[in-house]
């Protein structure tokens, strides 16, 4: 039995249907990307710095982002799509879709980088047993499939606007603090990129938003506009469940909550809404804050391809600085510089030494390797001892020479370098 099917038009770029579609498009087009231009290798060392607690909070926060990266590539864009008559937006909100999956990949590349197989599959279950977690994704998933007239396509793109520019935002809090601490800053630079896409995503969506509403009889306006703020305190109320679940172990609970509820406010102004919240941005984080830039910036000194998409021209010079230590860890002695000066110790120094000492020799640093014959040592003796910022250098030193002689001898000479240097001036550091 033959189906007759119905006439379709072919979307026709030539003929804007509106003043903004072909601009997202191309801004979309501008901002592609895909994970492997990242160097997330160059996360290992520093990986191994963090607390097992420090550890399964970013493994956690990147799980749930998955999870609703994956709704809303495979469900969310799809679906609201269906309901919106332009060819030109159906394209724009593909593309934004398959950047969602994306995205979803990306953090999959984190995992297999930082992560046993194990773990991976532990933490997959977890995403599927973590109760807040499913209830934030069955909320807005229910919206989405609850499209059946005008008002209710309103609040399904509200919630594709509150999921994008507000939900993911405890999830991307972390990763942020850390990158720009310094830490794990090639992971931190996908967290850029998403958040890149995140923010036109949110802006365009609302727009097609308040496009529908704007074609709502006033009481609907009405209606629909209190729905929105409806969804938004229950989806808040589950926010800050899940944040206490991800970060009261570390004493962030409050510093994510505020900022999840400043980028609520953001995510209302794109439906444009009055915020319902008023946190300024002087009251979130200013590490935090400033990883929300979406300007071109370039984390590493090796040949980083990222948001910016900027390959580096020169390698920093290992420094003394690099061996002096600011983060005291409890179960660590403090550490003694050359003019007596007691500081704390903190294994991240030594490591960013070590990678540039790798990197000024061109070698590829085995980041199991430099843990077992350098870092392991040094930690070893420090738990002990407090060791002078010469000693500490030594200790590198003999661990390269075991490991990658190539790596050492560069670095002999550069600390022969240095200490002529102090020779030739008595006074100086």
């Amino acid at each position: 039995m033959s189906q007759s099917l119905s006439v379709l038009s072919a979307v026709n770029w030539n003929r804007p249907d509106d003043g903004y579609t072909k601009m997202f498009w191309d801004q979309n087009v501008r901002q592609f990307w895909v994970d492997e231009e990242i160097p997330l290798a160059d996360d290992k060392l520093t990986w191994m710095t963090l607390s097992r607690e420090e550890q399964r909070v970013y493994e956690q926060v990147l799980a749930g982002l998955t999870l609703l990266d994956t709704v809303q590539g495979s469900v969310g864009m799809p679906l609201l799509s269906q309901h919106i008559e332009s060819l030109q937006a159906k394209a724009v909100m593909g593309f934004m879709g398959a950047m969602e999956h994306m995205h979803a990949k990306s953090y999959s590349s984190i995992f297999s980088t930082l992560c046993t197989s194990e773990r991976i599959a532990e933490l997959f279950d977890w995403v599927r047993s973590e109760p807040v977690l499913q209830e934030k994704q069955t909320f807005v998933h229910r919206r989405y499939l609850g499209v059946q007239d005008e008002q209710s396509l309103y609040l399904g793109l509200a919630a594709s606007v509150l999921l994008e520019s507000f939900l993911f935002y405890s999830g991307f809090f972390y990763p942020l603090l850390l990158a720009g601490q310094g830490r794990m800053t090639s992971s931190g630079e996908i967290i850029n990129l998403i958040i890149r896409d995140e923010s036109i995503h949110g802006v365009y969506v609302g727009l097609l938003a308040q496009e529908v509403y704007a074609g709502l009889p006033e009481a609907q306006q009405k209606t629909a506009r209190e729905g929105v703020y409806s969804m938004l305190e229950h989806l808040a109320g589950l926010e800050e469940r899940y944040s206490r679940m991800l970060y009261t172990p570390l004493g962030l609970t409050e510093a994510v909550v505020t900022f999840s509820r400043y980028n609520a406010d953001k995510a209302l102004m794109n439906l444009g809404l009055e915020p319902y919240f008023g946190v300024s941005a002087e009251a979130v984080n200013p590490v935090v804050l400033a990883g929300l830039s979406t300007h071109t910036k370039n984390h590493d000194f090796f040949s980083t391809k990222g948001n910016g998409y900027v390959k580096a021209i020169r390698v920093e010079p290992i420094q003394d600085e690099d061996f002096i230590f600011e983060g005291l860890a409890p179960e660590y002695q403090p550490v003694v510089k050359r003019d007596g000066r007691v500081v704390p110790f903190d294994e991240l120094r030594i490591v960013r030494a070590v990678e540039k000492a790798g990197a000024a020799t061109g070698v590829a640093l085995d980041p199991g390797v430099i843990e077992r014959q350098v870092l392991g040592p040094i930690k070893r003796k420090a738990r002990q001892q407090r060791l002078h910022i010469e000693e500490i250098q030594n200790l590198v030193e003999e661990g390269l020479m075991k490991s990658y002689p190539a790596v050492a001898r560069a670095y002999i000479l550069y600390r022969e370098e240095r200490a002529k240097a102090r020779r030739d001036q008595p006074y100086g550091c």
